[in-house]
């Protein structure tokens, strides 16, 4: 016996011919809670179970519906809850959630998984100082570096590795503003490009949240899509790019994919929350015509998603409380999101050697950063100016106003204060010179007691800014 879920899924299947393919090596578990996890297990679970193909009727529709008096019992039961952004459901939203699971094939998907090239038009080898509008010009730009996203826990990512999976998460995002533009019939590049710019990095987030927690149950991997992992506690390599500061990792993974596991968020719950992401209707430079649409488009998602929790949920009560669940995986994201453009911002500064294309995305964000403890204990001590270690020149001591008294005792040398201008290389901890006033370097003898000035006055530093 079968669902009316799983028999509609099976007819729908027969009578449009589909052809489904797994991306987890056809083993996805396909039960009541995760049925729609993978479309391909779950035809071949229809198939193992008995359903005969030969069984649909073409003209069944014509015919009409059967009735049911279990189906109208439960259709009752339904009209009492509401939906989000409609009165009663609509008869698209099953074409929608499709259509964006389409998306996320081909976002994932290698060359072959697109569209074929036009004849006359050949591949175009991607150019070093290609930029973010290009992208968007010449959709085959990056063909050649699109290559197939797979999720797997082998082994740790190099930084070489690290920037190719961000990389290839810049294509798969461009993908779906093509796609989700298409749909809100936006053609303005300029407004995808700001789009792309503000939800990057949340998509970028919540794919590697999302996969990792369907793939593994590892509370300390994080998987990329070249098949790569970062662990909870970075190697030094990965930390030295200061792309992971700020505890990025650890974070991730106690703010998002706990959460996640928790919800076991099914394949099309993914792709859904994925569209509510790259749908920002707020992004800063979009026209008011063009914020309307997306969201308005983003409305009929998130209705889908409604809807799509509701078809999968047996007991109503639970229908509300998982879709709050799910959206509440928005905030913690946006927060992570801005860790990830204040790293870039480390490592443009820290004079890391970074993708061209990254840079750029994250070149309008011109705020403060300010380095969180964390990053100043792994700051290279080349880069910080101590008192005791600042070479000083004789014209910077200033005049000795008074003679240095003989003594018949060695005297004690003067304290090296810190001359060095700090104009000449970057400090990310230099403050004006007004806050520190030189002071004159006097001469003790060995019989008297002196205290070394700091060259970080306690009294005039502020307490976020003191050593510790």
């Amino acid at each position: 016996m079968a669902c009316y879920g799983c028999k509609g899924f099976f007819r729908r299947t027969i009578r449009s011919g589909q052809n489904y393919s797994c991306r987890f090596q056809q083993k996805c578990s396909i039960d009541k809670d995760q049925r729609n996890a993978c479309r391909f297990c779950r035809f071949q679970r229809c198939l193992n179970v008995g359903m005969e193909p030969d069984a649909i009727r073409p003209d069944r529709d014509i015919i009409g519906k059967q009735k049911n008096p279990r189906r109208k019992k439960l259709k009752r039961e339904d009209s009492s809850l509401p939906s989000p952004g409609s009165d009663s459901p609509s008869p698209h939203e099953d074409v929608l959630v499709t259509f964006l699971v389409d998306v996320e094939l081909q976002s994932m998907g290698g060359p072959a998984a697109r569209t074929p090239l036009p004849i006359g038009i050949q591949r175009i080898k991607s150019e070093p100082d290609m930029d973010i509008s290009s992208l968007f010009n010449n959709r085959f730009a990056y063909e050649q570096e699109a290559y197939e996203m797979g999720y797997s826990v082998d082994r740790v990512a190099s930084v070489e590795q690290l920037a190719s999976a961000l990389r290839r998460y810049l294509f798969a995002a461009v993908h779906w503003i093509e796609a989700l533009f298409s749909l809100a019939q936006i053609e303005n590049v300029p407004e995808k490009v700001t789009v792309l710019k503000s939800v990057f990095a949340p998509y970028t987030i919540l794919c590697q949240a999302a996969r990792t927690a369907q793939l593994s149950r590892d509370v300390d991997v994080i998987c990329l899509c070249n098949r790569t992992t970062i662990t909870r506690q970075p190697p030094r390599h990965l930390l030295e790019t200061n792309l992971l500061a700020n505890n990025l990792v650890p974070r991730i993974l106690d703010d998002l994919v706990a959460p996640m596991r928790k919800l076991s968020l099914s394949e099309a719950e993914i792709v859904v929350l994925s569209a509510l992401v790259i749908l920002d209707p707020d992004s800063p430079g979009l026209s008011e015509a063009s914020s309307l649409a997306l969201s308005q488009l983003r409305d009929r998602v998130q209705n889908a998603l409604f809807q799509l929790i509701r078809e999968n949920s047996s007991a109503l009560h639970c229908v509300t409380s998982r879709f709050g669940n799910i959206l509440l995986l928005l905030p913690p994201l946006a927060k992570l999101s801005s860790l990830v453009g204040e790293n870039v911002q480390f490592a443009r500064m820290f004079g890391g050697s970074l993708d061209p294309l990254l840079v750029e995305l994250f070149a309008d964000n011109t705020s403060e950063v300010i380095p969180s403890p964390s990053t100043r204990e792994r700051t290279d001590v080349s880069t910080q100016t101590y008192a005791s270690a600042s070479p000083a020149l004789p014209s910077d001591l200033g005049e000795m106003h008074e003679e240095i008294p003989a003594c018949t005792e060695p005297t004690r040398p003067a304290p090296v204060l810190p001359t060095v201008n700090p104009s000449m290389s970057y400090n990310p901890f230099y403050f004006p010179g007004q806050q520190f006033q030189m002071q004159q370097a006097v001469s003790y003898a060995s019989s008297q007691n002196y205290t070394q000035p700091s060259f970080f006055d306690s009294t005039s530093t502020p307490t976020q800014f003191r050593f510790m």
